[in-house]
């Protein structure tokens, strides 16, 4: 039987008829109704965590693979302000996830009653649409759910939500035998128009783009742009891009492989996509400002990344790229870009990565956690398979929390990813020290996915804060900032009863291993002066 609470049962059916299915439910007894109906809807799939903070990071790397919003359901009081971190996350990314809050009655709130705070608004501005359900009435709370899912996925960009569902008592009356028959709110927007000349006074010639870049920012793999359109770009501009941006790597020029001090400045720079690693990259472009700097994006939105941007252009990746290069008939001739000297001295760590790149399936997908990982992983190239089946490349895809780079939720994130994709796909984490034992409670979840596989460099602390210009310190003010450590991740692994192995050797024991699996490489910290690889 299902709660007999009518906004209950018209918010969950509004979410059933939108097609979303993946639920992350955490403990609690207000939200004890929800929780319980959710698990009785046969066309749900239902996920638990203890922790709501890796409980939205599971919600985020659920949406990321599947490409629908995944929602998250807790309690009243604090735990919804544990998902801030996750909506942050989420917002810069552009992710759809949906966070459904537990409630007290307004009139309560402020009144010492239990596990009560201003709920709605309290994820600010990391949230697209904060809305708060009325207790009795479902055509209005109708439409607020209908809205809120819309905003979340249909909307360009994607992004957060959050629902907030006050419950007043009683609260445990589960006498509904199904979900009502609800209204479904429809979305729909017309192709975008034709992109108008960039200067309707001046003809654009071959010649205006021998000295351009386009860069290829972070892009989640459903974000393809068709290889026709890259081939036609890349016979008329110069292209850098790094992992992550997750396109055919044959097209495009790594970041990390381009010796900076050697660049020449250019006039026109074109930028799509998100985030951009290569602190070299944009340290140049901000020193050698280009004449243009267009940024293409879903929005249209500002991303005045070197200080000089002329243009916001809100468009399709594919759409854009054919409309400014459709009239460039001939091959101009392309900016040579200056190429590091290839040298046998390679770090450790991207030696390592490079060696897991080799041999892990083209299925595979692979999330970066923080700082050091992501940036030692771009010098690391993904092997390319060729399918015959579906006559294409095809390689493992990348994914890194980007938005506001933070610590957290870089486990809960690749196990989020897991539960997307069918068992047969492995997912590799690739994480350091801090970042691991910081998120280690994303091993609660339950079921835990078997096809994860977790490589830890543990090197006793934060390797990035090496780089921090700081004198020397004492060794308490060492310890605080490097946050420096004596713990195994050997340890985390018996707790949770998972396949623990330990050094490079094991490296393709890990690989091949069919269960989930704890690979940790410790090495001896770096101290102040020593920049990480």
């Amino acid at each position: 039987m299902l709660s007999s609470n009518k906004i209950i049962l018209e918010t969950l059916a509004v979410l059933k008829q939108h097609g979303i299915k993946d639920f992350i439910l955490c403990p609690g007894s207000r939200n004890a109704p929800i929780v319980h109906t959710i698990c009785q809807v046969e066309e749900f799939r239902v996920h638990r965590s203890t922790d709501e903070r890796s409980a939205g990071f599971m919600a985020m790397g659920l949406a990321l693979t599947t490409g629908m919003p995944a929602v998250v359901v807790v309690t009243s009081g604090s735990a919804l302000a544990n998902l801030y971190p996750s909506a942050c996350e989420a917002f810069y990314q552009h992710v759809p996830v949906i966070f459904i809050s537990a409630d007290r009655p307004q009139a309560w709130i402020g009144q010492m009653d239990g596990q009560t705070m201003p709920q709605e608004g309290a994820l600010g501005k990391m949230v697209k649409m904060s809305v708060s359900l009325p207790e009795t009435d479902t055509w209005h709370a109708n439409r607020l759910v209908n809205e809120a899912i819309l905003e979340a996925q249909h909307k360009l960009p994607s992004g957060p939500v959050h629902i907030n569902l006050p419950l007043s008592e009683p609260i445990y009356d589960f006498s509904a035998k199904e979900l009502p028959q609800v209204r479904k709110i429809e979305y729909r927007e017309t192709l975008l128009p034709q992109l108008e000349p960039w200067n309707a006074e001046q003809d654009v010639t071959d010649e205006d783009w021998s000295n351009s870049v386009l860069i290829l920012g972070q892009a989640i793999p459903t974000e393809k742009i068709h290889s026709g359109v890259l081939e036609l770009t890349g016979m008329h501009i110069t292209i850098i891009g790094e992992n992550l941006c997750n396109q055919e790597d044959d097209l495009y020029t790594n970041a990390s492989n381009i010796d900076w001090s050697k660049m020449k400045p250019v006039d026109r720079v074109i930028t799509i996509g998100g985030h951009i690693v290569n602190k070299e990259l944009k340290e140049f472009f901000r020193k050698n400002k280009p004449l243009e700097h267009w940024h293409i994006s879903h929005d249209g939105s500002v991303a005045d990344l070197f200080g000089c941007q002329t243009a916001a252009i809100k468009s399709d990746f594919n759409r854009a790229l054919n409309g400014i290069f459709r009239d460039v008939t001939r091959k101009p001739q392309k900016l040579e870009l200056p190429l590091k000297e290839k040298t046998k001295e390679i770090s450790r760590r991207t030696a390592l990565i490079q060696e897991l790149f080799n041999a892990i399936p083209p299925t595979s997908l692979v999330h970066l956690a923080n700082s050091s990982t992501i940036r030692i992983a771009q010098h690391a190239k993904l092997k390319e398979h060729f399918d015959k089946t579906l006559c294409a490349k095809q390689r493992p895809y990348i994914f890194c929390n980007r938005g506001i780079n933070g610590i957290e939720g870089s486990l809960s994130t690749t196990v989020g990813i897991a539960m997307a994709v069918p068992p047969c796909r492995k997912v590799f984490a690739i994480v350091g020290d801090l970042s691991f034992f910081y998120d280690q409670n994303a091993f609660w979840a339950s079921p835990l996915p078997q096809n994860l596989h977790i490589l830890v460099f543990n090197d006793g602390h934060g390797g990035i804060f090496n780089t921090l210009p700081v004198p020397e310190a004492p060794d308490t003010s060492r310890q605080a900032i490097m946050g420096e450590h004596s713990l195994s991740a050997k340890h985390v692994a018996m707790l949770h009863n998972i396949k623990y192995l330990e050094g490079e050797e094991k490296l393709q024991e890990f690989i091949n291993s069919e269960e989930i699996t704890i690979l940790e490489i410790k090495e001896n910290g770096k101290r102040k002066g020593e920049n990480p690889p």
